[in-house]
């Protein structure tokens, strides 16, 4: 899978993660995680490392732009379970493109959680098509947080057009 999409800056390319990608994805990982989320919850600052290791996924797409992977994004089943956009990169489609490819590649709805400490995230998923379904306490760096659950209804989806009846 490569995809190349449009942008008003440069070309995104999306393709799914390789072994080769996992330091770049891991620098990206912390430095997403400190720029969102260091200034709200200090405490945990020393926990957004390089060093982390990536989250288990059955998929993981990256987002390529210049020769350089720019953001990725984790999906278990239907699930979004991280979506990370180099701070240098944010605000130029990267996001949007890694998450139009994972509806490209989900049957059904798509879920997502996002920190309730991330407001400017969940701005970006309701621009998406996502609705906040509730709100619950999730683990989060030996700690808790509490989450928005999210989904973007997708009625009809299913492999080759098919209905969920056959």
């Amino acid at each position: 899978m490569h995809r190349t999409h449009p942008n008003a800056h440069h070309d995104i390319e999306l393709r799914l993660f390789s072994e080769d990608d996992r330091a770049s994805c891991q620098r990206i990982a912390a430095l997403a995680a400190l720029s969102s989320y260091g200034p709200r919850m200090p405490e945990l600052r020393g926990r957004f490392v390089e060093a982390q290791p990536l989250e288990p996924a059955d998929e993981r797409i990256v987002a390529v732009r210049d020769s350089a992977i720019a953001g990725f994004l984790d999906l278990i089943g239907s699930h979004v379970s991280n979506l990370f956009v180099d701070p240098q990169h944010q605000g130029q489609g990267i996001g949007t493109a890694l998450m139009a490819e994972a509806a490209r590649r989900v049957v059904g709805d798509l879920t997502l959680s996002v920190f309730t400490l991330n407001p400017d995230a969940r701005r970006l998923y309701e621009r998406l098509g996502f609705r906040i379904e509730g709100v619950k306490t999730a683990p989060f760096a030996g700690s808790s947080a509490e989450v928005w659950i999210m989904r973007k209804p997708r009625p009809g989806k299913w492999p080759s057009g098919d209905t969920p009846e056959g």
